[in-house]
């Protein structure tokens, strides 16, 4: 029985592996589709791309504010500063559109603050670049009033100690050291309490509501194409189970010492087997070219896998069983192909969704399947949490296998 059935696998697999047209459908789509809907709608490798924008600085100020203030602009990660002593060049890079814009420190930045008042820079931008400008004076003003925190301390300092007797009359380098000094203590304070707030915010899901991980668009788009291009099988099955009818060799076979048992098990271990090498090929280019994580629970990966070949292979009988020729049988069989595609959540995870979609998609066998993979890959469910998804592709092919041999003709 065995023997037969590994034969006639084998058989049906060389047929299916001599097909190049239909081996890029199920292997090169699928691959295809989620690469460009993976990267269509987020980043590939679940990396961030680094934003960089060009910007010009023009320092005319010698002291010690308009140092702190290039400094921490050129910190700034998404700041390519480059240093210019020439603002009317500035100006006229920024016309060309060279660059977005550029940043002109006074002469009299670092003076103006020291006496307490209020000092200016300038934004030169880019009007047809105004995103780009927009980033570049939200850090410039994010780091004036870091400098303003700390001009506004140290001349509150020397405010309140110049109104100490005597304290005009010691020497410069002594009210220098007891103003740093006086800063230094103070500034230290302010950091601290920056660091533990005296008032936090805490966020927290709505209660009783899961709180949702960062969506990486690969792990959901491999595992839903190489789930919907699983059931594009069903159409060349049926259609190769009616071909052979049509043309004498099933009744060959029927004619032969070998068990119908072994017949009919032997053509679905065959597509068992093709979706079996539809997901090891996806997922380890997923893996390899994406960096798509392959879950913590190998071994409810490979049930649901098995469940999932299953339920394809069930299908793909069950659509013989009920079409009376090939042709009919194909043709059927792309458009439940399609179907399921839209249905069962690859474009979309409608098996989220609330009301007669989310309970329509539920009804497809895809939309287990794609749910149970994206669970292991993108939220490391275990064996456990992935048995229902499981159960119900397992359902899904003890159905579909049950009606298919009830309406099955051998002859």
């Amino acid at each position: 029985m065995i023997r037969y059935t590994l034969a006639v696998a084998w058989k049906d697999l060389l047929i299916v592996l001599k097909d190049k047209g239909a081996l890029a459908v199920y292997f090169l789509m699928p691959l295809l589709f989620a690469s460009l809907l993976g990267m269509a709608f987020g980043n590939a490798g679940n990396e961030e791309r680094k934003i960089e924008i060009a910007t010009l600085l023009v320092i005319r100020d010698s002291g010690s504010y308009g140092k702190m203030l290039a400094d921490g602009l050129k910190k700034a990660e998404v700041l390519v500063i480059e240093e210019t002593s020439d603002a009317a060049l500035a100006d006229q890079r920024v016309a060309k559109g060279d660059i977005p814009a550029a940043l002109v420190i006074p002469a009299d930045f670092s003076s103006r603050i020291d006496a307490g008042e209020p000092a200016t820079i300038t934004l030169i931008k880019d009007p047809t670049q105004q995103q780009a400008a927009s980033i570049v004076a939200g850090i410039a003003n994010q780091a004036m009033a870091e400098i303003g925190v700390l001009g506004e301390l140290r001349y509150g300092i020397h405010a309140v100690l110049a109104q100490s007797p005597d304290y005009d009359k010691a020497p410069p380098e002594l009210r220098q050291a007891v103003e740093a000094q006086t800063l230094g203590v103070i500034w230290t304070q302010v950091q601290r309490m920056r660091q533990n707030p005296v008032i936090t915010v805490r966020d927290e899901a709505v209660a009783g509501a899961e709180e949702l991980q960062p969506w990486d668009p690969i792990t959901y788009y491999v595992p839903s194409f190489t789930v919907a291009f699983a059931f594009f099988l069903i159409g060349q099955m049926a259609g190769t189970l009616l071909r052979e009818k049509e043309e004498g060799t099933f009744r060959r076979l029927m004619s032969s010492p070998m068990p119908r048992g072994a017949i009919i098990g032997g053509k679905m271990l065959a597509y068992v087997i093709v979706v079996f090498l539809q997901v090891i090929v996806l997922f380890g280019v997923g893996y390899a070219l994406f960096k798509m994580p392959l879950g913590k629970a190998p071994l409810a990966l490979l049930l649901l896998t098995v469940a999932l070949a299953l339920s394809s292979a069930s299908m793909g009988m069950l659509l013989g069983a009920l079409c009376r020729s090939s042709k009919h049988a194909e043709r059927l069989g792309q458009v439940l192909g399609f179907v399921l595609l839209a249905l069962g959540g690859s474009i979309f995870p409608l098996f989220r969704s609330e009301g007669l979609m989310g309970i329509v998609s539920r009804m497809t066998p895809s939309a287990w399947g794609i749910e149970g993979y994206m669970g292991l890959v993108a939220d490391n469910w275990t064996l456990a949490q992935t048995a229902p998804n499981i159960a119900a592709l397992l359902g899904f092919a003890i159905v579909f296998f049950g009606v298919a041999v009830w309406r099955f003709r051998f002859e």
